[in-house]
């Protein structure tokens, strides 16, 4: 049990004994009236946990340096668990389900993991967590600010941190027979981005500024719509002169090389007579396999493009601020402004169906009568 008492120096100090170890913790408070009513309360609610056996440490004092000291106890007392605790078991579901993933995906759950999960729930049994647990860390999630005050987290990512838990507790629930506690959850409302593509006149600007050696790479992400993974993963034995048509086959995503990111991805795109001289323009530049690279001989990584390339590019062309992917919006907004086919378009992008084309693009769609890049090509000629 705990008790509270008031040191020499006049500050209310807790003095507990859990597991047969007795625990000291300074309240930080003198002993005024006022304080020790606060303290007893507390120390009401810190017995009556005692007392449940389901009293935590740093859930009283998440800043002291005895908490792992007590996790340590508490698990030399219940060795004979039946459900392991949320740390031991998200190290063996890792270790079960890394050889079905892209290394890009594991790296981001191993974050997700050390960044968010195992600080909130590394220490609980797995049986143990409930609805109300994830719902505190999700409006914890959501509170998080950065400098400016702005939110640190959409509600989309944090949707993305709560899979690996949901699908850790779907899995321990079943392997350990407890009830699934997040039947009740929901995912937090997402809202879409619209996007903030570049006009003709801006793409002109934009080329017209880049440094000279990276201007074909900007011209094939704006004539084409490839996305960053797929241009710095195309190779030269995808690039067909004879047939005039870029095979997208592969993604180069944190320093790996993987397969594109969806069945419909895996494409080929025709090759317009501007694309295919920038092609040839740039492969007869490298001497290695990969069409464009850095400076220094090794495969682009999207981090250098966008510090060094991509904004430094839109400040010196005074350009509105705005995502790289725009390259690929900018790339169907002007092919569906040029009257090109959605169909075409849509086939361009890799998207399963022309139905984002109509639901994200709708305003721009004016005629379906080519389906060839011919018109986008004209009209991009006539503007330079």
């Amino acid at each position: 049990m705990a008790k509270i008492r008031v040191r020499p120096n006049g500050v209310i100090q807790y003095d507990l004994c859990v597991y047969g170890v007795r625990f000291r913790e300074t309240s930080g408070l003198s002993a005024t009236p006022y304080n020790l009513k606060k303290t007893k309360a507390v120390l009401k609610r810190l017995n009556a946990e005692l007392a449940l056996g389901s009293f935590d440490y740093k859930d009283f004092f998440p800043d002291s340096k005895k908490v792992e000291k007590f996790q340590l106890l508490k698990r030399a007392k219940n060795p004979a668990l039946s459900t392991p605790y949320f740390d031991t078991f998200s190290q063996e579901w890792l270790a079960r389900q890394t050889h079905e993933w892209k290394n890009s995906y594991r790296i981001n759950v191993i974050s997700i993991l050390k960044n968010y999960l195992l600080p909130a729930f590394g220490d609980k049994i797995m049986n143990t967590i409930t609805f109300k647990d994830v719902q505190t860390l999700r409006s914890q999630l959501c509170e998080l600010t950065k400098k400016d005050g702005s939110r640190k987290l959409s509600n989309k990512r944090i949707n993305i941190i709560l899979v690996p838990l949901i699908s850790l507790l779907h899995i321990a629930a079943d392997e350990h027979d407890f009830p699934y506690p997040l039947e009740r959850l929901k995912p937090l409302r997402e809202e879409a981005s619209d996007p903030n593509p570049m006009t003709q006149d801006e793409v002109n600007s934009f080329l017209a500024t880049v440094a000279p050696q990276w201007r074909d790479y900007y011209l094939i992400r704006f004539h084409t719509g490839m996305r960053s993974c797929e241009v710095h993963g195309l190779m030269k034995d995808c690039v067909d002169f004879t047939h005039d048509l870029i095979r997208v086959r592969r993604n180069w995503v944190n320093g790996e090389l993987t397969d594109v990111k969806t069945p419909k991805s895996n494409r080929e795109i025709v090759m317009t007579a501007t694309v295919k001289a920038a092609l040839q323009r740039a492969v007869e530049k490298t001497n290695g396999q990969f069409v464009f690279t850095h400076p220094k001989g090794f495969p682009l990584d999207t981090r250098y493009v966008n510090k060094y390339l991509w904004y430094p590019t839109l400040i010196k062309a005074n350009l509105a601020k705005r995502r790289p992917y725009e390259t690929r919006h900018t790339a169907a907004v002007l092919h569906l402004a040029a009257h090109e086919n959605p169909l075409y378009v849509s086939r361009l992008l890799g998207h399963s169906s022309t139905r984002m084309l109509y639901e994200v693009y709708a305003p721009y769609v004016i005629n379906a009568a080519r389906q060839d890049g011919s018109a986008f090509d004209a009209m991009m000629q006539g503007g330079q």
